[in-house]
């Protein structure tokens, strides 16, 4: 396979994983807010939802990013798994 394809089609399946791994994020903070609400603690389920927000944002933004940019971002992806299996 020519290597160009090969890290095209990398980057789309990072982008692919960071969309499955947002929506899991998402619901999960929204349950932890509503029973971190219902037990009186408002102050804490707005913290919450706030940092949800920009979990959000920048999400989407690394998405924009490697929908732009697969083979940078195939290259970063790549460089980390190595630096994970080297240590």
């Amino acid at each position: 396979m020519i290597p160009a394809v090969a890290a095209g089609s990398v980057g789309l399946r990072i982008l692919k994983t960071l969309y499955k791994g947002k929506k899991k994020i998402g619901s999960a903070t929204k349950m932890a807010a509503d029973k971190a609400g219902k037990a009186g603690f408002t102050g804490t389920s707005k913290a919450i939802t706030g940092a949800s927000k920009k979990i959000h944002s920048g999400s989407r933004q690394v998405g924009k990013f490697v929908k732009k940019n697969p083979k940078t971002s195939s290259f970063a992806g790549g460089v980390a798994t190595i630096s994970f299996l080297d240590d």
